[in-house]
């Protein structure tokens, strides 16, 4: 997907910018949850531990309370009903926790007595004043008199059996108080002998009040007893109901069996929990209430924990989302700012791509990359519809002079002969020739032409330089050897009238190099005159290749005065006469490896057996193999086959 630069611009500022800040903010967010979970650890742990310590010391207060009663009873022995009334009483007004205290004095049946021991001559006691339910006042009873027996009640036995004050699990106490309670007892002794017990009792109800008020939401607190009952809870279904082990056993929890455990061995601690019922991650910490071996625990729901960290999380992302916005506004201005100019560049570039070279741009004029940028961009459309307008002038002249050329061309193919093949009616013999030009004019020719019914004029020749020049010259040195070769005339003197003729005239010092020759058609020999040229080769029937005698004098062209010599050479019945240029031998590869004399001859040795025509293209294509195709020199083939089966000519 394609994106304009300027929301290119924006992503690169912003996404860099959201992610270091992400980045922080997580890391920041992880170390103040880690910091806020070890702060609430702390927290609850002292709030458990002072918890533990408040509700402890009210108790011990309570158990001194009744602990001073008896010591003042067996000391004393005021058991009159109204003297243990109004001791209870004082203890009652002086104290608030305690919900009631009673004294009850062993009975005389249990005692193995017809009648109850002489107290003080009242005779039978057992006295208890309470608070009334609605907290106003107190209220004292006979505890004989509401057919309620005590000694069958734990708060009675228990110091009974032990000898020594006791604490009783809570209970609900339906004939003294009707209240939910837990006594603390002190037995009367006298010597080794039980007598009775001062009873003070606590409302749970004040340890309920005590304990439900939470300083944080979801904040609260629980106490087992020593059995791992729960003696209070806010959930007032769980008190004296349930406990810790019931819990874990309803939900398979065995992490919560452990914490009971931990709990009821009197032991403190701090524990991550789930909330049975909600599966909320929770924080419990227990301290132990040694007076009674309760458990105190404070629980708070993790989420309470982090509320501080969540609420600054929430905080820094709205100051962040803000100071994004506000960037991002300065980032769209500036952005505005900075790609507007670069638009009005790429509408005018496209405009200037469709070939409207007219164009420029106004407006800008800024000093910096893009005012230059658009400075340069205009005077580049300037200087682009000048090279343009250049460019159409030299196209056109150069069109015209490649048309020009292309009728020289014409010009040129037309003097070469362009008969295939250029002599049908004649059997003794088959000719083919090939010119290739490596630029567009050809400075190599071929000729051939009938004397007479019994001589054919054989010429190739190489001019020095290539193009419009070597042809030019090429066509002079064409004329002036048809011009001078008559019957009679031989091969060398028509080269010596010719050289003559062209130095005279020869200002540029140009040259040609000519093998020029006269063939015998009934006796197949061959008379010619070498000016420099390469010596052509000659295939025999067998394949055997031969090369011909080298030249009889130097170039055509260049020294006044020279002679010119002959040779000669017979062609047998099915020969092959190869003649060409130096553009075969000295066609180069790319290592500037020469095709030469060597692989032409062991091509002619493959390929002598085929038709005139097709060892002229066999060669050519074999060459431009070697030189892959890349023009270097003209080349230029003239390949005469002697019939095996002569005819005479009609």
């Amino acid at each position: 997907m394609k994106f304009p630069l300027r929301v290119k611009l924006i992503l690169a500022i912003c996404l860099p910018l959201l992610a270091v800040y992400l980045t922080v903010l997580t890391i920041e967010y992880r170390i103040s949850r880690r910091e806020a979970l070890k702060q609430m650890e702390t927290y609850l742990t002292e709030v458990a531990a002072r918890d533990a310590i408040a509700l402890d010391k009210g108790l011990s207060s309570i158990a001194q309370v009744a602990q001073s009663s008896g010591q003042f009873l067996e000391t004393f022995r005021h058991r009159e009903s109204t003297e243990l009334e109004r001791l209870a009483r004082d203890h009652l007004v002086a104290n608030p926790q305690i919900f009631g205290i009673g004294v009850a004095l062993e009975s005389p049946a249990e005692a193995g007595n017809a009648e109850p021991p002489a107290a003080a001559g009242t005779g039978k006691v057992a006295r208890y004043v309470c608070r009334n339910r609605d907290g106003k006042g107190l209220r004292a009873m006979d505890i004989t008199a509401v057919g309620y027996d005590y000694t069958r009640s734990d708060w009675f036995l228990l110091p009974k059996l032990l000898r020594q004050p006791a604490w009783t699990d809570p209970y609900f106490d339906e004939g003294l108080g009707g209240i939910l309670m837990c006594s603390h007892s002190v037995p009367l002794m006298q010597g080794e002998t039980f007598e009775g017990v001062v009873v003070a009792d606590v409302s749970l109800e004040h340890v309920r009040r005590q304990l439900a008020q939470p300083h944080f939401p979801g904040e609260y607190r629980f106490v087992v007893s020593r059995s791992g009952t729960f003696v209070y809870h806010p959930n007032e279904s769980y008190v004296m109901a349930e406990s810790v082990f019931s819990l874990a056993e309803w939900h398979n929890r065995p992490d919560l069996a452990a914490i009971g455990r931990q709990m009821i061995a009197g032991r403190e601690g701090v524990a991550r929990i789930l909330d049975p019922q909600t599966r909320e991650p929770k924080w419990c910490a227990y301290a132990n209430v040694p007076a009674v071996g309760w458990t105190l625990a404070a629980m708070i729901p993790e989420q309470e924990a982090l509320a501080p960290v969540h609420r600054r999380l929430q905080r820094e992302l709205c100051l962040f989302l803000g100071g994004l916005g506000m960037i991002l506004c300065v980032i769209v201005l500036v952005s505005g700012w900075i790609t507007s100019p670069l638009s009005r560049l790429a509408d005018a570039a496209h405009l200037v791509a469709q070939g409207n070279l007219d164009v420029q741009v106004e407006g800008i004029n800024r000093r910096d990359e893009i005012g230059k940028f658009a400075s340069t961009f205009n005077k580049m459309v300037v200087d682009l519809k000048a090279n343009v307008e250049a460019t159409i002038r030299e196209t056109n002249a150069r069109q015209a002079i490649e048309k020009e050329l292309q009728v020289a061309r014409q010009i040129q193919t037309s003097l070469l002969p362009m008969l295939r093949p250029p002599f049908p009616n004649r059997h003794e013999f088959s000719l083919h020739a090939d010119n290739e030009p490596a630029l567009f004019m050809a400075g190599d020719f071929f000729d051939f032409w009938l004397l007479d019914e019994q001589n054919l004029a054989v010429v190739i020749a190489d001019v020095s330089g290539k193009g419009v020049p070597a042809a030019m010259f090429m066509a002079v040195a064409r004329t002036t050897l048809r011009n001078f070769s008559t019957p009679g005339v031989g091969p060398a003197e028509v080269l010596n009238i010719a050289n003559r003729l062209i130095v005279a005239e020869n200002e540029e010092m140009m040259f040609v190099t000519i093998f020029y020759g006269h063939y015998h058609v009934p006796t197949g020999e061959l008379v010619f005159a070498n000016a420099g040229h390469n010596p052509p080769f000659l295939v025999r029937r067998s394949g055997e290749v031969a090369c011909l005698e080298p030249s009889t004098g130097p170039m055509l062209g260049v020294f006044p005065g020279v002679s010119y010599g002959e040779s000669r050479c017979v062609l047998e019945p099915d020969d092959v006469l190869v003649m060409y240029t130096d553009g075969v031998t000295e066609a180069q590869d790319a290592k500037d490896r020469l095709f030469g004399e060597s692989g032409l001859i062991e091509l002619l040795k493959r390929m002598y057996k085929r038709s005139v025509g097709d060892i002229c293209h066999a060669i050519i294509d074999e060459v431009n193999e070697h030189r892959r195709h890349e023009g270097q020199d003209d080349v230029t083939l003239v390949v005469l086959r002697r019939s095996a089966d002569e005819q005479p000519s009609t």
